[in-house]
């Protein structure tokens, strides 16, 4: 599954980069600050292991830009591919692996500039950045997730659900910034805040019981500290100078 996720995010990667039309798109690399705490309670009772499950991760992302008419409101929908992983200094378990792919709608609204036309923010602009630029964002989304946890199996402990895998919802709220370097370009820094709904492992957790162990389900919420640098890019500004409206 990790490796379909990979080809087809490449796919279309490189069907981006290399389309020579008037698309306005965005490339989007971030860095995840992630909260795993239901999980890493399983972990630790489990294996006995004390390190911080998936604590941060990266992200890649692509978008296309389309806008309303009248209203600096921007949609910037996104296919995204994100990686984290944490090794253990533990007699049993190796490493946890967790790779998703996600669909986010990115929904951006310029408050302080909510009339303004669509030339913003670029060196041909006048007016104040900041009103021009800034801009609150929130963005629903789906993913589809797979963990995978690898043993070293030195002793009697089994893991025959080490891997899950599925589907889950996230929305997400920020702030950011867009800089215009040039009429071709602009850079933005992002930071946001998403939630999750339930990713659940199956027999992730152990506990002592009456006749011995059982083993539990583990349900984990994510939540999500993200730092976004979007480079965006408007091909359409080359054909003349001003971009197609």
């Amino acid at each position: 599954m990790q490796m379909n996720i990979r080809i087809i995010f490449t796919f279309l990667l490189a069907t981006v980069i290399t389309y020579n039309g008037s698309t306005q798109f965005g490339l989007r690399l971030k860095y995840n600050q992630n909260n795993f705490s239901d999980w890493e309670k399983a972990i630790q009772n489990r294996f006995n292991a004390d390190e911080k499950l998936l604590s941060s991760g990266y992200e890649a992302g692509l978008d296309y830009w389309f806008r309303l008419k009248k209203r600096r409101i921007e949609f910037m929908p996104e296919l995204a591919y994100s990686y984290a992983s944490t090794s253990f200094d533990n007699p049993v378990i190796d490493k946890i692996n967790f790779s998703s792919v996600h669909f986010n709608f990115n929904t951006q609204i310029y408050a302080l500039d909510l009339e303004g036309d669509c030339n913003c923010p670029t060196f041909s602009k006048q007016g104040p950045s900041i009103n021009k630029g800034l801009f609150f964002h929130f963005t629903p989304g789906i993913s589809y997730y797979n963990a995978e946890g690898l043993t070293t199996l030195t002793t009697s402990e089994s893991w025959s659900d080490s891997t899950s895998e599925g589907w889950a919802f996230k929305g997400g709220v920020g702030v950011g910034l867009d800089l215009g370097l040039s009429d071709l370009l602009t850079i933005t820094p992002i930071i946001s805040y998403y939630f999750n709904t339930a990713m659940n492992w199956q027999k992730l957790d152990k506990r002592v019981v009456d006749n011995g162990f059982a083993y539990l389900d583990s349900k984990s919420q994510p939540k999500q500290l993200q730092l976004t640098i979007r480079l965006g890019f408007r091909p359409d500004y080359g054909r003349g100078g001003r971009r197609r409206r």
